[in-house]
């Protein structure tokens, strides 16, 4: 185990021998305490990491993760000599804020594993929601900076140029209904945007966790601290949103959100079972502005969520366990 504390702070990544426990390598991001945006000199962390062998050889060839100053890492160990392992480009992949600065009020932290998938042109898609819920103060729906889900490619090319939220496809959620009948049920729903990715253009897109339909400011402190899960075509995750503040008392509540996994956008078709009646139909549309369209999103009925689960039955269709 270790017997110091660091002394810097840093996001680092150790990679040991699974059967000595031998430390092969320690890969420093060099992003710590002197980094942070808050001005207080916090220690950073790095989110458990994803590894991905992408020539299918068996071997490891990169680890992404982030970490709790918003930096998207990744780090290339594709050569033979593990004293060549080391942070891919020098630099963060991408760095996640609330807008294309990034300041103290606008950093989103990394806390949950990312989710990677081969994009169908080059590279990989990497997904991941940011935000935190484990330090005094982060159970609190008031005054929190605007966290958001990414889609972010990495064309895994030696030639990296850095890039902002200002080269990502927008998706928004524009509406969101409550306690509306929809066929045979009754359900919170949330309806986001369908816009289409340009890849010649959009280096990925992105989806800010607050209702853009209503006053557009008020997140109520939702982020995305748990696993997403990536299944036929779509990326399913489940939000969380704090409930009352007091530590002795139980609360808060979810999102589950079903996106497009390449655009990030809402499905022509639909995508959650808002009826409750066990199929995917015109019955789980929704009328917005008097059209009627599916939804993305439904509101949790018995609290916090974490990870979706997938089952399909013996019709081969999705059965979505909140």
């Amino acid at each position: 185990g270790l017997s110091n504390d660091s002394t810097t702070g840093n996001a680092v990544l150790y990679i040991v021998d699974l059967e000595t426990g031998q430390l092969i390598k320690k890969i420093d991001t060099g992003e710590g305490s002197l980094a942070d945006l808050s001005g207080s000199n916090y220690p950073n962390g790095l989110s458990e990491p994803t590894l991905i062998d992408i020539d299918n050889d068996g071997v490891i060839d990169y680890a992404y993760a982030g970490d709790l100053q918003g930096n998207l890492w990744k780090f290339d160990l594709t050569s033979n000599t593990a004293a060549s392992w080391s942070v891919a480009h020098s630099a963060p992949l991408y760095k996640a804020c609330a807008s294309t600065s990034c300041t103290a009020s606008t950093f989103q932290p990394i806390t949950a594993p990312l989710k990677v998938k081969y994009h169908p042109e080059s590279g990989v898609m990497i997904y991941f929601g940011t935000g935190k819920y484990f330090e005094t103060g982060d159970n609190t729906a008031v005054g929190q900076t605007t966290q958001t889900f990414y889609g972010i490619w990495d064309k895994n090319v030696a030639a990296f140029t850095a890039f902002t939220r200002s080269t990502l496809l927008e998706q928004q959620i524009i509406k969101e209904l409550g306690s509306t009948f929809v066929g045979g049920a009754t359900n919170e729903v949330r309806v986001t945007t369908d816009n289409v990715i340009d890849w010649n253009v959009h280096n990925g897109w992105y989806l800010d966790l607050v209702n853009q339909g209503g006053s557009g400011t008020n997140n109520l402190g939702e982020r995305q601290v748990s696993s997403a899960v990536l299944r036929d075509g779509k990326v399913l995750f489940n939000t969380l949103l704090p409930g009352d503040s007091d530590p002795c008392t139980p609360g808060g509540s979810s999102w589950f959100m079903v996106l497009d996994v390449f655009s990030g956008a809402r499905f022509p078709f639909a995508a959650i079972d808002f009826s409750e009646d066990g199929k995917f139909d015109d019955d789980d549309f929704v009328t917005v502005a008097s059209v009627d369209v599916p939804g993305s999103g439904k509101k949790s009925k018995i609290g916090i969520s974490g990870t979706p689960g997938v089952v399909v039955n013996g019709k081969g269709d999705l059965v979505i366990l909140q």
